[in-house]
């Protein structure tokens, strides 16, 4: 009995849909100037565990980064490298670009755990990310998602 229980739980974990990362909820803010072709942001994952994955925080900043900007202390906000709009109408490469994990070689987690807060029945939780702008550009630009910068108005 108690090996049918056993086999019972791991089978119906097994079978745990687990979300998607697009589905992340999160908020981006810049924390400074990052090294030369990067931005250094502050992303806060909404979650109902205590912890949140890299995988959701590097989402989160490059997600952010293309689609929502953001406003930094000390400096100048950062305008999105492309506009909300673009997302569907490029879907075909955004959902693979997120829902294939390309977005991870673009992020690189540099403090997982810089806040954690509890928001009702929630967890607001921070990291430090810094997000290759130049590289990431080069890549939208290339797939023809974005416009280039030499492209003119």
């Amino acid at each position: 009995m108690l090996l049918f229980v056993c086999l019972q739980i791991s089978v119906s974990s097994a079978n745990a849909k687990k979300t998607p990362i697009t589905e992340t909820k999160y908020e981006i803010e810049g924390v400074e100037t990052g090294v030369q072709g990067t931005y250094l942001v502050k992303v806060y994952v909404y979650s109902k565990k205590q912890v949140a994955t890299i995988e959701e925080f590097k989402y989160a900043a490059v997600h952010g980064v293309i689609f929502r900007g953001f406003k930094g202390k000390g400096f100048s906000s950062q305008k999105p490298l492309a506009r909300p709009e673009t997302q569907a109408q490029n879907a075909d490469f955004y959902d693979a670009f997120f829902n294939n994990g390309d977005y991870i070689a673009y992020a690189e987690v540099i403090n997982p755990t810089a806040d954690r807060v509890k928001i009702g029945k929630e967890y607001k939780i921070a990291a430090i990310v810094s997000v290759s702008k130049e590289n990431l550009r080069k890549t939208l630009e290339g797939a023809g998602v974005i416009r280039s910068l030499n492209s003119g108005f």
